[in-house]
C-alpha cells in the first residue's frame, strides 16, 4: 500500500510541475532551439542558433559597401563578386515574457495565449567577402575574412498554442535595436516553432 501511495505522490508531483518547461526548436531569425521556463503569468525564453538563414545574399550584400568603405583601401577600381559563409552567423536570444490568455479559447483540445516581452541578443557572423580590385592598370581578387558581433536590445509579440498533450507551437516577430557595433540600426525578425513541454 505504501509503495502505491508514494507512487501516486510522485505522479501528483509530475502532474504539478508539468508544463512548467518547453524545449523544442523554432525556423525564422534565429533557427535553432529555443527553451522557455513557465512562471504563472510571465515567462523566461532563451534560444540558440543560426541568425539570417532565410535572408539568402541580401543582408551580406547589402553591407558591403560599408565594410569596405571602413577598410579605406581606395583601390583605383574595385568590383564586388560575392562571399562565402565560412563559418556562418550565430545567434543567442533571452527575453523576458508577459503571457495573456485569449479568452474563449480554452479547451479541452487546447488554450490559445499572446505574449510580449523584451530582451536582448548578440549575433555572431564570420565569412568573407569576394572582389576585385585594379592597382596601376592590372587586376587582382581578393577574399577578406569579416568577422562581425552585434549586441542590442529587442522587444517581441507572439502567440503560442498549448495542446493538450504536452506540446505548443508558436510565432512571433522582434524588432532588435543594435547598440553595439551599428548604434540604433533596427532588424526586423520573426519566427515559427514547437516545444515539448514537461
Amino acid at each position: 500500500m505504501k509503495k502505491v501511495l508514494v507512487l501516486i505522490l510522485v505522479l501528483f508531483s509530475f502532474q504539478s510541475i508539468a508544463q512548467n518547461n518547453g524545449f523544442g526548436f523554432r525556423l525564422g531569425d534565429l533557427s535553432g532551439l529555443t527553451y522557455k521556463k513557465y512562471m504563472g503569468s510571465k515567462a523566461l525564453e532563451i534560444s540558440l542558433g543560426r541568425t539570417h538563414v532565410f535572408y539568402g545574399n541580401h543582408w551580406y550584400n547589402e553591407r558591403f559597401e560599408g565594410w569596405y568603405k571602413d577598410k579605406k583601401y581606395y583601390y583605383d577600381d574595385m568590383h564586388y563578386i560575392a562571399f562565402d559563409k565560412g563559418v556562418g552567423a550565430l545567434g543567442l536570444q533571452v527575453h523576458y515574457l508577459f503571457q495573456k490568455p485569449i479568452n474563449g479559447t480554452s479547451s479541452s483540445t487546447g488554450s490559445l495565449d499572446w505574449y510580449f516581452g523584451i530582451g536582448g541578443q548578440i549575433n555572431f557572423h564570420s565569412y568573407r567577402y569576394v572582389y576585385e580590385y585594379k592597382v596601376n592598370g592590372l587586376w587582382y581578387q581578393s577574399r577578406d575574412r569579416v568577422t562581425n558581433i552585434d549586441l542590442g536590445a529587442d522587444g517581441v509579440i507572439g502567440l503560442e498554442y498549448k495542446f493538450s498533450q504536452p506540446f505548443s507551437i508558436f510565432i512571433d516577430a522582434t524588432l532588435f535595436m543594435e547598440i553595439f557595433d551599428d548604434p540604433f540600426l533596427p532588424w526586423g525578425q520573426g519566427g515559427i516553432g514547437a516545444r515539448y513541454n514537461f
